[in-house]
Protein backbone atom coordinates (compact mmCIF):
# COMPACT_ATOMS: atom_id res chain seq x y z
CA UNK A 1 0.00 0.00 0.00
CA UNK A 2 1.13 3.32 -0.69
CA UNK A 3 2.68 5.68 2.73
CA UNK A 4 3.53 8.87 3.20
CA UNK A 5 7.13 8.85 4.01
CA UNK A 6 8.11 12.69 4.09
CA UNK A 7 6.18 15.88 4.45
CA UNK A 8 7.39 19.21 4.05
CA UNK A 9 6.33 23.33 4.45
CA UNK A 10 8.47 26.23 3.22
CA UNK A 11 7.06 29.41 4.93
CA UNK A 12 9.23 31.58 3.09
CA UNK A 13 8.98 30.42 -0.82
CA UNK A 14 12.36 29.73 -1.75
CA UNK A 15 14.22 29.21 1.36
CA UNK A 16 14.77 26.88 3.21
CA UNK A 17 12.00 23.71 4.03
CA UNK A 18 10.98 22.71 7.26
CA UNK A 19 10.40 18.64 7.98
CA UNK A 20 7.59 17.34 9.52
CA UNK A 21 6.50 14.36 11.30
CA UNK A 22 2.76 15.79 10.52
CA UNK A 23 0.77 18.91 9.25
CA UNK A 24 -2.40 20.36 8.97
CA UNK A 25 -4.16 20.79 5.65
CA UNK A 26 -5.59 24.18 5.04
CA UNK A 27 -7.72 26.30 2.14
CA UNK A 28 -4.67 27.45 1.29
CA UNK A 29 -1.90 24.41 1.59
CA UNK A 30 -0.34 23.40 4.82
CA UNK A 31 -0.23 25.90 7.79
CA UNK A 32 2.11 28.49 6.85
CA UNK A 33 3.27 26.91 3.79
CA UNK A 34 4.59 29.73 1.25
CA UNK A 35 3.32 32.01 3.88
CA UNK A 36 5.71 34.51 2.93
CA UNK A 37 7.88 35.61 0.09
CA UNK A 38 10.73 37.69 -0.95
CA UNK A 39 10.14 40.63 -3.51
CA UNK A 40 12.82 43.19 -4.77
CA UNK A 41 12.05 46.58 -3.76
CA UNK A 42 9.25 47.48 -6.63
CA UNK A 43 7.42 43.96 -5.07
CA UNK A 44 8.97 41.78 -8.01
CA UNK A 45 8.83 38.32 -5.89
CA UNK A 46 12.23 36.65 -6.60
CA UNK A 47 13.76 32.97 -5.92
CA UNK A 48 16.40 30.53 -5.98
CA UNK A 49 15.86 30.98 -9.61
CA UNK A 50 17.39 34.65 -9.49
CA UNK A 51 19.67 34.25 -6.23
CA UNK A 52 20.93 31.13 -5.48
CA UNK A 53 21.88 31.99 -2.31
CA UNK A 54 18.29 31.44 -0.76
CA UNK A 55 18.55 28.27 -0.84
CA UNK A 56 21.24 28.87 2.57
CA UNK A 57 19.09 30.16 4.57
CA UNK A 58 16.76 27.87 7.07
CA UNK A 59 13.92 28.92 8.37
CA UNK A 60 12.13 27.40 11.25
CA UNK A 61 8.57 28.24 13.49
CA UNK A 62 8.57 28.86 17.18
CA UNK A 63 5.38 29.65 19.47
CA UNK A 64 5.24 33.30 18.44
CA UNK A 65 7.96 34.27 16.02
CA UNK A 66 9.24 33.05 12.40
CA UNK A 67 12.85 32.59 12.45
CA UNK A 68 14.88 33.21 9.82
CA UNK A 69 19.39 32.17 10.08
CA UNK A 70 21.72 32.72 7.48
CA UNK A 71 25.14 30.55 6.76
CA UNK A 72 27.00 33.09 8.52
CA UNK A 73 24.94 32.60 11.79
CA UNK A 74 23.21 35.74 11.40
CA UNK A 75 19.39 35.53 12.84
CA UNK A 76 16.20 37.44 11.47
CA UNK A 77 13.09 37.11 13.90
CA UNK A 78 9.49 37.94 12.43
CA UNK A 79 6.37 38.28 15.12
CA UNK A 80 3.76 36.21 13.66
CA UNK A 81 1.16 37.92 15.51
CA UNK A 82 2.29 41.82 14.76
CA UNK A 83 -0.64 43.60 13.52
CA UNK A 84 -0.78 45.04 10.03
CA UNK A 85 -2.99 47.36 9.02
CA UNK A 86 -2.22 48.55 5.11
CA UNK A 87 -1.36 46.29 2.11
CA UNK A 88 0.99 46.63 -0.85
CA UNK A 89 0.13 45.04 -3.87
CA UNK A 90 3.32 42.43 -5.15
CA UNK A 91 3.21 40.39 -8.53
CA UNK A 92 4.15 36.74 -8.61
CA UNK A 93 4.04 35.37 -11.97
CA UNK A 94 1.23 37.09 -13.79
CA UNK A 95 -0.66 37.98 -10.99
CA UNK A 96 -0.88 40.65 -8.53
CA UNK A 97 -2.07 40.08 -5.05
CA UNK A 98 -2.06 41.59 -2.15
CA UNK A 99 0.44 41.33 0.76
CA UNK A 100 1.78 43.16 4.11
CA UNK A 101 5.21 44.43 3.96
CA UNK A 102 7.29 42.94 7.26
CA UNK A 103 9.37 46.10 7.42
CA UNK A 104 12.88 47.78 7.19
CA UNK A 105 14.25 45.36 9.33
CA UNK A 106 13.43 42.39 7.59
CA UNK A 107 14.45 44.12 4.28
CA UNK A 108 17.77 45.37 5.40
CA UNK A 109 19.13 41.74 6.83
CA UNK A 110 17.66 40.10 3.78
CA UNK A 111 19.76 42.61 1.56
CA UNK A 112 22.55 42.36 3.58
CA UNK A 113 22.53 38.46 3.47
CA UNK A 114 21.81 37.87 0.13
CA UNK A 115 22.80 41.01 -1.13
CA UNK A 116 21.25 43.73 -3.78
CA UNK A 117 18.76 42.29 -6.96
CA UNK A 118 19.65 44.32 -9.84
CA UNK A 119 20.39 47.49 -7.84
CA UNK A 120 16.98 47.04 -5.94
CA UNK A 121 16.93 46.02 -2.19
CA UNK A 122 15.11 42.83 -0.99
CA UNK A 123 11.73 43.05 0.84
CA UNK A 124 9.83 40.79 3.00
CA UNK A 125 6.27 40.28 2.41
CA UNK A 126 3.72 37.91 3.86
CA UNK A 127 0.22 36.66 1.76
CA UNK A 128 -2.79 39.09 3.30
CA UNK A 129 -5.08 36.15 4.76
CA UNK A 130 -8.34 38.11 3.55
CA UNK A 131 -7.56 37.91 -0.26
CA UNK A 132 -8.05 35.26 -2.94
CA UNK A 133 -6.55 34.42 -6.16
CA UNK A 134 -8.56 32.27 -8.95
CA UNK A 135 -7.63 28.90 -9.62
CA UNK A 136 -7.56 27.54 -13.12
CA UNK A 137 -10.29 25.76 -13.95
CA UNK A 138 -9.25 23.13 -16.31
CA UNK A 139 -7.68 21.19 -13.62
CA UNK A 140 -10.47 20.99 -10.85
CA UNK A 141 -12.88 19.30 -12.86
CA UNK A 142 -15.67 21.73 -12.46
CA UNK A 143 -15.23 22.85 -9.20
CA UNK A 144 -14.78 26.86 -8.23
CA UNK A 145 -11.11 27.25 -6.71
CA UNK A 146 -9.16 29.87 -5.99
CA UNK A 147 -5.35 30.61 -4.55
CA UNK A 148 -3.07 33.06 -3.29
CA UNK A 149 0.50 33.33 -4.24
CA UNK A 150 1.07 29.26 -4.78
CA UNK A 151 0.17 26.77 -6.96
CA UNK A 152 -3.95 27.18 -6.64
CA UNK A 153 -6.40 24.45 -4.87
CA UNK A 154 -9.91 23.99 -3.63
CA UNK A 155 -11.83 21.89 -1.10
CA UNK A 156 -14.59 20.18 -2.64
CA UNK A 157 -17.48 21.97 -2.31
CA UNK A 158 -15.66 25.55 -1.22
CA UNK A 159 -13.22 28.26 -2.93
CA UNK A 160 -9.79 27.03 -2.98
CA UNK A 161 -6.84 29.08 -2.03
CA UNK A 162 -3.24 29.23 -1.95
CA UNK A 163 -0.79 31.51 -0.28
CA UNK A 164 2.69 31.74 -2.46
CA UNK A 165 3.71 28.89 -4.40
CA UNK A 166 3.61 29.09 -8.23
CA UNK A 167 0.22 27.13 -8.86
CA UNK A 168 -1.32 24.81 -6.83
CA UNK A 169 -1.34 23.79 -2.71
CA UNK A 170 0.41 20.93 -2.93
CA UNK A 171 3.19 19.27 -4.94
CA UNK A 172 3.50 15.63 -4.55
CA UNK A 173 6.33 13.56 -5.40
CA UNK A 174 7.16 9.59 -5.46
CA UNK A 175 10.19 7.96 -4.26
CA UNK A 176 10.22 5.55 -7.45
CA UNK A 177 10.67 8.75 -9.75
CA UNK A 178 13.21 9.35 -7.37
CA UNK A 179 14.98 6.13 -8.20
CA UNK A 180 14.95 5.98 -11.27
CA UNK A 181 16.01 9.28 -12.46
CA UNK A 182 19.04 8.20 -9.83
CA UNK A 183 19.50 5.37 -12.04
CA UNK A 184 19.74 7.78 -15.53
CA UNK A 185 22.39 10.46 -13.72
CA UNK A 186 24.34 7.00 -12.71
CA UNK A 187 24.48 5.78 -16.19
CA UNK A 188 25.24 9.44 -17.47
CA UNK A 189 28.37 9.39 -15.00
CA UNK A 190 26.26 11.57 -13.12
CA UNK A 191 25.87 12.91 -9.46
CA UNK A 192 22.87 11.66 -7.73
CA UNK A 193 20.21 13.97 -5.90
CA UNK A 194 18.22 14.04 -3.20
CA UNK A 195 14.38 14.58 -2.95
CA UNK A 196 15.16 17.85 -1.49
CA UNK A 197 15.81 19.25 -5.07
CA UNK A 198 12.58 19.18 -5.80
CA UNK A 199 10.72 21.20 -2.57
CA UNK A 200 7.75 18.33 -2.58
CA UNK A 201 5.28 18.85 0.17
CA UNK A 202 4.61 15.42 0.44
CA UNK A 203 6.64 11.96 -0.30
CA UNK A 204 4.71 8.93 -1.09
CA UNK A 205 6.19 5.35 -1.68
CA UNK A 206 5.19 2.74 -4.14
CA UNK A 207 3.44 5.04 -7.41
CA UNK A 208 5.44 4.16 -10.11
CA UNK A 209 5.19 6.44 -12.50
CA UNK A 210 3.42 9.31 -10.65
CA UNK A 211 3.62 11.45 -13.41
CA UNK A 212 1.45 9.87 -15.62
CA UNK A 213 -1.33 9.80 -13.02
CA UNK A 214 -2.87 13.04 -13.30
CA UNK A 215 -6.89 12.42 -12.33
CA UNK A 216 -5.39 9.96 -9.58
CA UNK A 217 -7.20 10.41 -6.05
CA UNK A 218 -5.17 9.53 -2.96
CA UNK A 219 -7.64 8.77 0.27
CA UNK A 220 -6.22 8.04 3.41
CA UNK A 221 -6.78 4.56 4.94
CA UNK A 222 -8.56 6.37 7.35
CA UNK A 223 -11.21 8.08 4.97
CA UNK A 224 -10.09 11.41 6.77
CA UNK A 225 -8.58 13.50 4.05
CA UNK A 226 -7.96 12.66 -0.02
CA UNK A 227 -5.66 15.08 -2.41
CA UNK A 228 -6.69 15.00 -5.68
CA UNK A 229 -3.26 15.10 -8.72
CA UNK A 230 -4.34 17.37 -11.20
CA UNK A 231 -1.07 18.43 -13.27
CA UNK A 232 2.34 17.04 -13.37
CA UNK A 233 5.03 19.25 -12.60
CA UNK A 234 7.67 20.82 -14.88
CA UNK A 235 11.06 21.81 -13.69
CA UNK A 236 12.91 24.35 -13.73
CA UNK A 237 16.64 25.67 -12.71
CA UNK A 238 15.61 25.55 -9.22
CA UNK A 239 16.33 21.45 -9.34
CA UNK A 240 19.91 21.89 -10.31
CA UNK A 241 20.57 24.13 -7.21
CA UNK A 242 22.02 22.20 -4.13
CA UNK A 243 19.61 22.99 -1.56
CA UNK A 244 22.58 22.77 1.60
CA UNK A 245 25.20 25.08 -0.40
CA UNK A 246 22.85 27.26 -2.56
CA UNK A 247 25.43 26.03 -5.57
CA UNK A 248 24.90 25.01 -8.95
CA UNK A 249 27.92 22.44 -10.01
CA UNK A 250 25.97 20.97 -12.95
CA UNK A 251 24.06 23.92 -14.63
CA UNK A 252 22.89 20.70 -17.06
CA UNK A 253 21.91 18.32 -14.60
CA UNK A 254 19.13 16.81 -13.16
CA UNK A 255 16.92 18.50 -16.07
CA UNK A 256 18.85 17.06 -19.18
CA UNK A 257 18.51 13.29 -17.81
CA UNK A 258 14.58 13.94 -16.89
CA UNK A 259 14.16 15.20 -19.76
CA UNK A 260 15.87 12.10 -21.86
CA UNK A 261 13.85 10.42 -19.44
CA UNK A 262 10.32 12.24 -20.08
CA UNK A 263 8.25 10.64 -16.58
CA UNK A 264 5.09 12.06 -18.52
CA UNK A 265 4.41 10.40 -21.59
CA UNK A 266 1.63 13.08 -22.50
CA UNK A 267 4.10 15.95 -22.12
CA UNK A 268 7.78 16.26 -23.52
CA UNK A 269 10.05 17.94 -20.62
CA UNK A 270 11.44 17.46 -17.09
CA UNK A 271 8.86 16.40 -15.45
CA UNK A 272 9.08 15.19 -11.68
CA UNK A 273 6.01 15.12 -9.07
CA UNK A 274 2.31 15.79 -9.42
CA UNK A 275 0.58 18.78 -8.50
CA UNK A 276 -2.54 18.12 -6.32
CA UNK A 277 -5.80 19.85 -5.26
CA UNK A 278 -7.24 19.07 -1.92
CA UNK A 279 -10.66 17.36 -2.46
CA UNK A 280 -11.38 16.64 1.35
CA UNK A 281 -14.56 19.08 2.85
CA UNK A 282 -12.46 19.55 6.15
CA UNK A 283 -9.21 20.76 7.44
CA UNK A 284 -7.19 17.60 9.20
CA UNK A 285 -4.02 16.13 9.77
CA UNK A 286 -2.08 14.14 7.64
CA UNK A 287 1.45 12.32 8.99
CA UNK A 288 4.27 10.72 7.96
CA UNK A 289 2.91 6.90 8.31
CA UNK A 290 0.15 7.32 6.98
CA UNK A 291 -1.30 4.38 4.61
CA UNK A 292 -3.10 5.64 1.38
CA UNK A 293 -5.67 4.09 -1.20
CA UNK A 294 -5.99 5.31 -4.61
CA UNK A 295 -9.22 5.71 -6.97
CA UNK A 296 -9.53 7.89 -10.14
CA UNK A 297 -11.82 11.08 -11.22
CA UNK A 298 -13.94 10.48 -13.21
Amino acid sequence: MIQVTDIYIYPVKSLKGIPLKEAETGLRGFKYDREWMITDSDYQFLTQREIEAMATITVSIAKDFLLLESSKGHELKINLNAQREESVQVSVWRDTCNAYDEGEAASYWLTDELGYWQGKTLRLVRFCSDRKRPVPAKYLHGREAESAFSDQFPYLGREAESAFSDQFPYLITSLDSLKKLNEGLRENGKQEVTMARFRPNIVVSDISSIENKTSLDLISQDGNYEFGLRKPCKRCKITTINQDSGEIIDFKEPLSTLTSLNFSSENYGAFFGQNAILLSDQECVISVGDLLQTSTTK
